[in-house]
């Protein structure tokens, strides 16, 4: 506690020492400081939290974003209401505070490298008009997407380790697509109810996917020739999406694409998603978040470091998604 005191400055001059009632063995300590003053050396272990005053909930915005994906069946909606008061007297923590430990373990056990995976999300998307290069900065608005904030704080915990006896670089994907995705992620479940005909309508809109493939040989390689404290972005083709629905109809010889709509009419579908979503127990395709990631998607993603200092490489997307529907005829999850 005095060494609390020695570090910070604690306003009002109160520290609470809180016992978990699972394990009793386990105290936590939080206190008020006031964040103005920055100690030379902030202590280890310590991370700032959030508190529910109404339901005296302590909790990081990355726990937050995990809690509400659970209750969400695994949407992240900062629209969403937490009942409060399932969480009260309780202590939230996870996802960012998983990276320091991960760091911190990597270190423990003389880890050669550790090959982080952030996403592109992390980036600032303004300006929209200027190519996409890893110096761009991290996002740090407290009012961002809860993902894109956690991912860039999370991205800042491992750089502070590179300064300190840990080895470590930083991979941002783009949108991930291709095979043996065996419990099909909301991108590749698009795809499959493009293809069986339940999605005629599209929106205008594209995004830059990487073959999954691809992006896992690029990690490999980064763990053997990837700098210290780079990060890389690994991307492959922008392509719109009624243009992917129209490759997978002439792929099944069928018809995939019936009209494509403006992005603005997207909003319209939110209610319908949330509703849909309550009663099939599934993650909504549409929210207000997804939306905005949509309108901001970089088009101009050189993947220039990632190419020449790794040696990544990205096959054409007619593969990918030939690869891909290919693999869910197989598992009998696109009707042939």
């Amino acid at each position: 506690l005095q060494q609390i005191r020695e570090t910070y400055h604690i306003v009002y001059n109160y520290i609470y020492v809180l016992q978990n009632k699972s394990d009793l063995d386990e105290l936590f300590v939080t206190y008020n400081i006031d964040t103005a003053f920055k100690p030379e050396k902030p202590l280890s272990d310590t991370i700032l939290v959030h508190r529910k005053k109404q339901s005296n909930t302590l909790y990081t915005i990355n726990a937050l974003n995990e809690l509400i994906k659970e209750e969400n069946n695994g949407v992240i909606d900062k629209t969403f209401s937490v009942d409060w008061e399932k969480f009260k007297n309780s202590i939230i923590v996870t996802n960012v505070e998983g990276t320091k430990n991960v760091c911190e373990a990597s270190i423990d056990a003389n880890i050669k490298k550790l090959v982080h995976f952030s996403s592109i999300d992390a980036f600032q998307r303004e300006p929209m008009d200027e190519p996409l290069y890893e110096s761009r900065s991290l996002v740090s608005d407290p009012k961002s997407i809860p993902y894109d904030l956690s991912k860039a704080d999370g991205q800042r915990i491992v750089l502070d380790f590179t300064k300190n006896f840990l080895d470590a670089s930083i991979i941002h994907p783009t949108s991930i697509m291709g095979p043996n995705d065996f419990k099909p992620g909301l991108n590749c479940q698009s795809m499959i109810d493009i293809a069986n005909q339940k999605r005629l309508l599209n929106i205008t809109f594209g995004y830059n996917y990487v073959d999954v493939r691809d992006l896992s040989k690029t990690a490999i390689n980064c763990s053997i020739k990837g700098a210290n404290g780079q990060n890389y972005l690994v991307g492959g083709e922008f392509l719109m999406f009624p243009e992917i629905a129209k490759m997978i109809g002439e792929l099944l010889d069928r018809r995939t694409l019936l009209a494509a709509l403006p992005i603005s009419s997207m909003y319209f579908n939110v209610p319908y998603e949330i509703v849909k979503s309550r009663f099939t127990k599934k993650p909504r395709l549409m929210t207000i978040d997804t939306i905005h990631t949509i309108k901001t998607a970089h088009k101009l993603i050189p993947c220039t470091l990632a190419k020449n200092e790794l040696g990544h490489k990205n096959r054409p997307f007619i593969e990918t998604i030939t690869d891909t529907i290919n693999f869910f005829i197989d598992r009998g999850l696109i009707k042939n």
